[in-house]
């Protein structure tokens, strides 16, 4: 028996919703950040566990069976004090995605900096995109400490640190900036015109305003750049800077922390293009089967 032209749709639709699941999916098992998707219900009054990957399992130090069919509220009763609940809600309830920035959640089993970002699926799931930022927010204290113990702290420290002159030279440099940048400590110390031979030329005018505005004294947090490595690569990268005093008061220049978030960068675009598929989906679906009646 011949199938109808709607029994064709329904059947290409299906196939195309399981490709969209098996992206994904692979998605959720190979991304850094942490990554937990969840239903509404009561009207978005709770939010329960669908999905929740690798990477959220070593953050939160929890296996994904565990959450899997639970409140956020009961697996993570400090969510609400947090500020994180009231984002879904937000999200839920408008469809604009929305980031929460770097706040400490702890409760009674763990403690720890976190940044999120979260986006309504065509499903209408909620999905949060994380990462565990504590040891960034760590070596920000060490610029409270002498120079010696900043220096043996920072030199750990994953992010990209840079500790910049009140005239605009590099004084130093954590060994991070070999594998963001490509650059050696020493190419980056004796570089005259820094920043602007590490970033991108389309960007270079906005972080070298961001960049004098430092030089001023002020507080940047969470700007988003590309940088161009070395080897010519672009990658994308967030940067934070603060001033840095001494006991008297008097500026020593400013201290710049620079994270990689590509691999992030790339996460949101195929989410949003994974959305595009099935808004573009459900969209041909809808038309058919008006245009059939």
């Amino acid at each position: 028996m011949k199938k109808s032209s709607n029994q064709v749709k329904d059947s290409n639709l299906e196939k195309e919703l399981k490709i969209c699941r098996a992206e994904l999916k692979v998605l959720l098992d190979n991304v850094s950040s942490g990554v937990a998707i969840y239903e509404a219900r009561d009207n978005g009054e709770d939010f329960i566990f669908t999905d929740f990957n690798h990477a959220a399992e070593q953050i939160d130090q929890i296996k994904k069976e565990e959450v899997l069919g639970k409140s956020v509220v009961d697996v993570f009763p400090g969510v609400k004090e947090f500020g994180l609940f009231d984002v879904f809600q937000k999200v839920w309830k408008t469809g604009r995605p929305q980031h929460h920035p770097v706040s400490v959640y702890k409760d009674e089993r763990i403690t720890g900096w976190r940044e999120n970002r979260v986006h309504k699926l065509p499903s209408g799931e909620i999905i949060a995109i994380y990462d565990d930022v504590t040891e960034n927010k760590r070596s920000e204290l060490a610029t409270r400490m002498s120079e010696q113990c900043f220096r043996a702290i920072a030199n750990y420290t994953y992010d990209w640190e840079v500790w910049v002159s009140p005239s605009g030279r590099v004084l130093w440099t954590n060994p991070a900036v070999h594998r963001v940048t490509g650059y050696t400590p020493r190419e980056l110390c004796l570089m005259p015109d820094y920043p602007k031979p590490v970033v991108y030329e389309a960007d270079r005018d906005r972080i070298g305003r961001a960049f004098r505005s430092a030089l001023r004294g002020s507080t940047g947090n969470d700007v988003q750049f590309r940088i161009e490595r070395k080897d010519g690569n672009i990658i994308w990268a967030e940067i934070s800077w603060q001033p840095i005093f001494d006991e008297e008061g008097n500026s020593l220049g400013h201290r710049e922390s620079i994270r990689d978030i590509t691999e992030r960068k790339r996460t949101e675009q195929a989410l949003r293009e994974t959305e595009e598929k099935y808004r573009k989906l459900v969209s041909e679906t809808v038309h058919g089967q008006n245009s059939s009646k």
